[in-house]
């Protein structure tokens, strides 16, 4: 069989050829047996330009179908967004709500340095709820030289103590309080005192009252500059046989004065048998003063049940 390409035309027409495409003649005709080949003609021909139709109409079925399902998923969004946004009858939240019925924690505030190289205790905040009493309204006691308070007596100064009672009442969650004092430099005074306090006050035994007292006589108008207390000791102390406790710490301050820290505080506290009360001694001379300190220890020694 002849190969495919350019012969006269087999129809006689002088100088005009025909193109045989290898299998049959085909209508392309040129007047040169050089031309390129014809484009394709037949069922291949018709073959490809089907070809070229399916894939247009393939094409437009593919974006026919890609709408379709895009406005199917707009729709379902739509349909999806009403109904969370238009639901008559949502669920629950699950989320709770903020509750500001409770305050915020709050930084535990830095405590002052003192003005010691000693470093006061933990115990440096004075604030405390103490009982309110009658330290002024005074109980009968014998008029013997002696200063009594509740169920105690200790010895009385000399005359250059104010023997007045007029700072009884700084002693104010107590009853019954016999105070004298004498200064020691403008607007500060060593002091010593009886009196008594009562359990209904939440003054349960010795060791428990004498710490208490000490917080009270802390937090007082006694000491307005309060910065923080060392504790001495606290330890029995037994007052003519009756058991008592006793409690010595430095309360430093910031006001005492150029030459002044503080005040040693001594409060012993002896359970006398008197139902309902307990009766304490205290007394308090400034820090580092060992003449003043050796007198009020003189004192403690000579406290007496009366």
């Amino acid at each position: 069989m002849a190969a495919a390409g350019w012969y006269p035309d087999p129809d006689g027409t002088p100088g005009r050829f025909r193109y045989w495409d290898g299998n049959q003649w085909s209508a392309a005709t040129s007047n040169t047996p050089q031309a390129p080949p014809p484009g394709p003609t037949g069922p291949s021909a018709q073959r490809r330009q089907r070809g070229r139709a399916g894939l247009l109409i393939g094409g437009l079925a593919v974006l026919i179908v890609g709408a379709i399902v895009a406005a199917l998923i707009v729709r379902a969004l739509d349909d999806h967004h009403d109904t969370v946004l238009d639901d008559p009858d949502p669920p629950p939240s699950t989320a709770s709500g903020w509750d500001d019925s409770s305050p915020l924690p709050t930084a535990t505030p830095t405590p002052t340095p003192s003005k010691s190289a000693r470093s006061p205790s933990p115990r440096s905040n004075p604030k405390v709820a103490c009982a309110v009493g009658a330290p002024t309204e005074r109980a009968k006691h014998p008029d013997n030289g002696r200063v009594y308070g509740g169920e105690l007596s200790m010895p009385s100064p000399d005359s250059s103590w104010n023997h007045t009672n007029r700072d009884a009442i700084g002693l104010s969650f107590a009853y019954d309080v016999g105070l004298v004092d004498k200064i020691v430099e403008a607007n500060w005074y060593e002091s010593i005192a009886v009196g008594e306090v009562r359990t209904e006050d939440g003054f349960t035994g010795p060791e428990q009252a004498a710490e208490a007292i000490t917080q009270c006589i802390a937090s007082s108008t006694f000491y307005r500059g309060f910065q923080g207390r060392h504790d001495v000791y606290s330890k029995r102390h037994d007052v003519d046989g009756e058991p008592g406790w006793a409690v010595r710490t430095e309360i430093r301050v910031d006001d005492a004065g150029d030459d002044l820290e503080g005040d040693v505080s001594e409060a012993i506290v002896v359970d006398t048998g008197e139902q309902g009360t307990l009766s304490f001694f205290w007394g308090c001379v400034p820090i580092d003063d060992t003449a003043r300190l050796e007198q009020l220890e003189a004192v403690m020694h000579d406290l007496r049940v009366s």
